[in-house]
């Protein structure tokens, strides 16, 4: 069973017992499991919808949950995330644990739905594994094939009102590197990027090469570059322009942020590996990094001694402590770090 035919199962009410959703794209699996949230009835939710955490859950919380009828409905689901059994790191569950649970689902209550969800892969040798296949439905849910991300992708654009042909679409989708088997983007990255170019755009409008562009993750690196070469050479107005152009085209501030102190990161590692005599492809390849940031990384090291590096570090960190919990505005918290180390 595909993603797509356990929505339509669940369109017209027809369930099974147990599901396990896992792989890496979180994006699927955080929407199959809103998918049945949604079934069930709004109005008394919290009574027939309950998450657990399945690192610190025992055996007797699951079957309790499962036990409970539910209320003012006909069934309640019982979400179970990151489940150890399913994996080879068990510390609360013993092999007789695993054996009770295994002869349980076998015979889970008429008005129970549970689903395992694990945000990996799992180990599907195990006993376990292998009785939630026989019972209910597994779903990998790993990276989209080209065909299925070319249509989600069409839908995100439609929803959005904003015109895009295949060519264009397939431009976009290839500047994002998402199929890279090395890759770690996921479709939340992809529907945060679409997000940014219809925005962008604008409603009713038609996206085009030149507004991926403007927008692609390459630009907004090279941008980063230059905002960095800019604080290098104590050009503060033109850092901040470079800053300010990145948050009227969509990038979030704390995005911006985390980029900067990324590159910072490259730069302090690539220098202290150059000065013990490492070639650039080496440090590129130690580092897993492109060749081409590590170029950009090294040439820019040199504008930068390892106390200014660190004190920048301490500084962004601190910045995005204070925005994430509300006490700096993200605008100006950026621009007063860009002016600082511009003196």
């Amino acid at each position: 069973m595909k993603y797509g035919d356990i929505i339509k199962d669940i369109k017209v009410n027809k369930y099974e017992k147990i599901y396990t959703f896992y792989g890496k794209e979180s994006y699927l699996i955080d929407k199959l499991i809103k998918k049945f949230k949604e079934s069930l009835n709004g109005a008394f939710i919290d009574f027939n919808f309950s998450t657990i955490d399945g690192s610190q859950t025992s055996l007797d919380e699951i079957i309790s949950s499962l036990e409970t009828i539910p209320f003012m409905d006909d069934k309640k689901i019982i979400v179970i995330k990151n489940f150890e059994i399913l994996t080879n790191k068990r510390k609360n569950f013993t092999q007789q644990d695993e054996e009770e649970i295994c002869k349980y689902i076998k015979n889970t209550p008429d008005h129970a739905i549970l689903i395992f969800a694990s945000y990996s892969d799992i180990d599907k040798r195990k006993k376990f594994s292998k009785e939630l296949g026989k019972h209910g439905i597994l779903l990998n849910c790993n990276k989209l094939d080209n065909n299925e991300l070319l249509k989600w992708a069409q839908k995100k654009f439609k929803k959005e009102n904003v015109q895009i042909d295949n060519a264009t679409l397939n431009y976009f989708l290839n500047n994002l590197d998402y199929q890279n088997k090395n890759s770690d983007k996921t479709l939340r990255d992809v529907e945060n990027e679409i997000i940014k170019i219809t925005s962008f755009v604008g409603s009713g409008k038609k996206a085009s090469t030149s507004d991926i562009d403007q927008l692609s993750a390459k630009k907004i690196e090279n941008d980063i570059f230059k905002l960095i070469d800019f604080i290098g050479n104590k050009n503060g107005s033109e850092a901040i322009k470079i800053f300010n152009d990145m948050v009227v085209k969509g990038e979030s501030p704390l995005m911006v942020l985390s980029m900067i102190s990324r590159q910072f990161k490259i730069i302090i590692q690539a220098k202290t590996l150059s000065s013990k005599g490492e070639s650039e492809n080496i440090i590129a390849k130690s580092l897993g990094i492109h060749p081409y940031v590590i170029k950009k990384a090294l040439i820019q090291s040199r504008k930068f001694d390892n106390s200014t590096i660190i004190r920048l570090q301490n500084e962004l960190l601190r910045a995005d402590h204070s925005i994430k919990n509300g006490l700096k505005k993200d605008i100006l918290a950026l621009e007063i770090i860009i002016s600082k180390f511009c003196i």
